[in-house]
């Protein structure tokens, strides 16, 4: 296997770096709460995305590490 890909294969493994978006609905206290506890509970923080108004859950996400 070639150093190069083994050097970046290895850099992508150490970065605990992520992010995922939450599911649909409507973006009530509940389910920013529940998001928010179960983010939490993965290390991250919720987010909402660039350009979203922010009254569906779709439009955050959970950024976990140095996720951008």
């Amino acid at each position: 296997m070639n150093n190069g890909l083994l050097t970046v294969m290895l850099a992508m493994s150490l970065c605990a770096c992520a992010s995922y978006g939450l599911p649909q609905g409507d973006a009530n206290y509940d389910a920013i709460k529940s998001a928010t506890d179960d983010c939490k509970a993965k290390g991250g923080q919720i987010e909402l995305k660039s350009g979203y108004d922010g009254r569906q859950l779709s439009s955050y996400e959970c950024k976990i590490g140095g996720a951008k």
